[in-house]
């Protein structure tokens, strides 16, 4: 899932705490092992009212009015932690919350949540 946020925001990103975010581009790298559409549909129409009740650390993003939904991308069968790390290696990327994103993952993730700042390459299409 691809945001961008053109002016700074503070989130709560739930147990993680209040965060001071700069604006670029945020990339959340999540999986939906069922029901993959409907979990695409809530997040559009979160991002679309923003409002919605929390339930993921990204609904943090979402909901915020600062914030932009770009574009989802959907990588059935693909490993939600390998894509992290190949986001990982855009140059500039930073993790902008240590552990958003990232409460289950048993894989040593820092997060599932990217961030590159202005300047820096436009995710990939």
């Amino acid at each position: 899932m691809f945001l961008v946020l053109r002016c700074p925001a503070r989130i709560r990103a739930g147990a993680l705490g209040d965060w001071d975010l700069a604006p670029g581009w945020y990339v959340y790298v999540g999986s939906a092992r069922r029901n993959l559409a409907q979990r695409v549909a809530r997040h559009r129409r979160l991002a679309e009212s923003g409002e919605g009740r929390y339930h993921w650390h990204v609904d943090a993003l979402l909901m915020h009015p600062d914030f932009r939904l770009e574009r989802v991308e959907t990588h059935p069968g693909a490993d939600e932690h390998a894509l992290l790390r190949e986001t990982l290696r855009a140059p500039a990327a930073q993790v902008p919350v240590p552990g958003f994103g990232a409460s289950d993952c048993r894989s040593g993730c820092p997060a599932h949540l990217v961030y590159l700042p202005p300047g820096s390459r436009k995710p990939p299409a």
